[in-house]
């Protein structure tokens, strides 16, 4: 394996623990470098190196290193193989997801950087599993996580690439696979899937904890919630979490074409006659709603990420303004609110200010009743992790 040297500029960002570096922080050139290869990071100040994969093609602009592990240097005087490395990383995520109940049956098996390597996405549906692979040291063995996968779950594995994705990389574009339907189990619930209406990888099971929770927040009250409304619903998991819980009814809302989905959704878990699909953009539905004067008593908003950088905070920042006021004019007096995000340059305390002067506005008085993050299988070292993202509150107004 090639053995590289740190520059001034690389040797202080790890000792920063930053794990992405650009061509300037390695001392020794890297465009003779293949794209994807695997090679040790030395420095005289460092006991062992750091294990890392490069892509040289990137823009000298760009982070083109990902730091994966420092090695002590009795391993790193073996013949490392990437192969067996990445295997190896897999199965101890796997083995991780086993540990909590229900998540054999669908997980994200492998979170990226998280899990010990960038740009690799593996979500489990049963006996299937859809993979994403987004960087080129990870791409080099993409036909051998397929084949590890597929043995560990034994059961099918289909890549499912993001072009945008793989274009910042500059990675080929492969011929899409077809994708089966998919069928998928969580908190109890079953749950189907079209391939082509799926979006990103598949499901969301990153708030799989939080609608575990809505079910025992709405089974505590004393109270029988009638008319739920499940907004941006995909496949209707939050809405069908309510039905689990008692609500009598809820209505699913999205711009998408997922009405087979939940009519399939209602009687695989034996809720028929209990729901309905409403395609509408969220805003608009809203605003109908307002001027119809329809309430509802609980109201799940779990939109889709309002920002795709960090130069469009302020612009995602108003647009869950307006969308959390409409939502507490369409909700009753004493109705529970469960407010989510998965815009990742939105904090946890700037969601939270955003929701309490929308209700300021609205002259809303309400009480923080639960406070959320993502599921287990979407793993994060603290509540300041930058991977951290996903964001979850449940408020009952007075």
């Amino acid at each position: 394996m090639r053995s590289l040297t740190f520059g001034k500029t690389g040797l202080n960002k790890v000792r920063a623990h930053h794990k992405e570096l650009k061509h300037i922080d390695i001392e020794d050139s890297l465009k003779s470098i293949p794209p994807g290869e695997w090679c040790v990071l030395n420095h005289s100040e460092l006991k062992g190196g750091w294990l890392c994969f490069i892509n040289s093609m990137i823009d000298d602009k760009y982070s083109c290193v990902q730091l994966l592990e420092l090695l002590d240097s009795e391993i790193i005087k073996k013949d490392i193989s990437p192969q067996k490395y990445i295997e190896d990383k897999i199965q101890k995520a796997f083995n991780k997801r086993l540990r909590f109940e229900g998540y054999e049956d669908g997980a994200r098996i492998f979170y990226g950087a998280a899990d010990g390597l960038p740009g690799l996405i593996v979500d489990k549906f049963l006996k299937k599993a859809v993979i994403q692979i987004n960087t080129a040291g990870v791409d080099k063995f993409r036909n051998e996580i397929k084949s590890f996968v597929e043995n560990l779950i034994s059961g099918e594995a289909f890549f499912l690439d993001n072009v945008k994705y793989r274009e910042k990389e500059l990675l080929p574009t492969f011929k899409s696979e077809e994708i089966p339907a998919l069928d998928i189990k969580e908190n109890g619930l079953k749950f189907y899937l079209r391939a082509e209406v799926i979006q990103k990888i598949g499901f969301y099971y990153d708030h799989r904890e939080n609608r575990y929770q809505l079910m025992q927040v709405l089974k505590r009250f004393n109270k029988s919630y009638e008319n739920a409304v499940d907004l941006f619903s995909y496949v209707g998991a939050w809405g069908l979490s309510a039905l689990k819980a008692g609500v009598k009814n809820t209505t699913f809302v999205d711009q998408g074409d997922f009405d087979n989905e939940i009519k399939v959704g209602l009687k695989a878990n034996g809720f028929e006659g209990q729901g309905q699909y409403i395609r509408s953009d969220v805003f608009k539905f809203l605003d109908d709603a307002i001027q119809k004067k329809n309430k509802y008593d609980l109201v799940i908003c779990d939109p889709p990420a309002f920002a795709k950088s960090f130069q469009q905070k302020n612009q995602a920042l108003e647009g869950y303004s307006k969308l959390h006021r409409k939502v507490f004019k369409a909700a009753q007096s004493g109705a529970l609110i469960a407010f989510s995000s998965c815009t990742h340059y939105v904090s946890h305390e700037e969601f939270q200010k955003n929701i309490g002067e929308a209700a300021l506005k609205e002259n809303i008085k309400m009480q923080l009743v639960y406070s959320g993050m993502q599921g287990w299988d979407h793993p994060v070292t603290s509540q300041l992790d930058k991977s951290n993202y996903i964001k979850c509150y449940f408020y009952l107004l007075e």
